[in-house]
């Protein structure tokens, strides 16, 4: 008499039973050992990234004290500015052969600032020229900076409706001091900060393309 199992065919086939759900995207992971390096080869604790925009609205933010010079976290550059293009810095050399000619070349204050919640970016003031008409929305911004550096969170607002004739920002402090909320800056220095966020975008030449494009205009 055989001691083999009997064998007793299936009506139903048996599906395959396959490693976690496949329409689950966390099952796609791929294996931790062979992608490591990729992780690690950046900074520890510092953003990858910096931008230069006024502080955004509705988001309360600080600067750090500048109570002597030179400046630590701020200073003057000349700024070349087409809408929907983000900013060059210009040399000091080009920008004074090029400033009587060119509209979108102007001198600005950057500055170094964080927001409440932590995100550190640089804001760039428009300053008003010495022999011309003051812009309130300049002045405005420039009030705005000082609240900021004498140890304040700072809100920026829109001008309310019916102020069109004097046009500014309004601001807004907030209740929570500094000693509440201590604000966050990392470790990097401000040139740093300058050369990371305009690494691609500095014009130290007359032959750059940029003249030529506010030149003659760009099919781009």
């Amino acid at each position: 008499m055989s001691d083999k199992p009997k064998l007793r065919p299936v009506d139903e086939p048996i599906a395959p039973q396959a490693a976690g759900n496949p329409d689950a995207a966390a099952d796609l992971a791929i294996d931790q050992e062979h992608l490591e390096e990729y992780v690690n080869s950046g900074s520890e604790g510092e953003p990858g990234d910096v931008v230069c925009q006024r502080p955004p609205r509705g988001i309360f933010f600080t600067v750090p004290p500048e109570p002597s010079k030179p400046w630590q976290n701020r200073g003057f550059f000349w700024f070349l500015e087409i809408e929907n293009r983000d900013p060059f810095i210009v040399h000091p050399s080009i920008a004074e052969q090029k400033k009587d000619e060119e509209d979108t070349l102007r001198p600005v204050l950057i500055v170094r600032y964080t927001t409440m919640s932590g995100d550190e970016a640089l804001w760039a003031l428009k300053l008003d020229p010495p022999e011309g008409k003051s812009n309130s929305y300049n002045r405005s911004a420039m009030n705005i900076l000082e609240l900021a550096q004498k140890g304040f969170w700072m809100r920026i607002m829109s001008a309310q409706r019916g102020q069109q004739k004097n046009k500014s920002y309004r601001y807004q402090k907030s209740k929570k001091t500094l000693e509440q909320v201590p604000p966050k800056y990392s470790q990097r220095t401000f040139k740093e900060l300058i050369d990371q966020c305009f690494k691609d975008r500095v014009i130290t030449d007359l032959d750059h393309e940029i003249w030529e494009i506010l030149a003659n205009g760009s099919t781009k």
